[in-house]
């Protein structure tokens, strides 16, 4: 999954809803010392969790669940990992993950395959496009968006 989606060392990445940080710590070696994780949560176990690994490139955030906690034009990839489906509104969440991009930055959305339609509606209808799909993951899907 971490190769799929085409890091590289020094780049600035978002985990959203990052969890205990499954994701997030093979995230921060891709990107390297050089690079920066960005883990979000709105649980504070979760939280706490990320926090005790005290990992120096990753940033740890608690973020309420319509805002997403990110500085505006600074990351080359945004990942929502299982957690497009607990968003209140996933149009409006999506909109506001454009202006956290860094020029030609990317989302990346895996989930089980059950919510692939309505995470692809609701990217179109937030003015994306699909610009890749991976589908070498068992059971779920993996989406590369970008504004259109």
């Amino acid at each position: 999954m971490v190769a799929a989606l085409g890091l590289h060392r020094g780049q600035r990445v978002a985990d959203v809803g990052a969890g205990h940080g499954y994701l997030t710590f093979r995230l921060a070696d891709a990107v390297g010392p050089e690079g920066l994780v960005v883990a979000t949560d709105i649980d504070d176990e979760a939280l706490d969790a990320l926090r005790s690994h005290k990992a120096r490139n990753v940033v740890v955030r608690k973020v309420s669940p319509s805002e997403p906690g990110l500085e505006a034009g600074s990351f080359d990839l945004i990942l929502l990992s299982e957690v497009d489906q607990y968003l209140p509104d996933r149009v409006a969440f999506l909109k506001k993950l454009k202006a956290m991009l860094a020029p030609g930055g990317r989302i990346a959305v895996t989930n089980r395959r059950g919510f692939r339609p309505a995470l692809a509606q609701a990217a179109e209808q937030a003015g994306y496009q699909i610009v890749a799909e991976f589908n070498e993951l068992p059971a779920h899907f993996l989406l590369f968006l970008q504004p259109k």
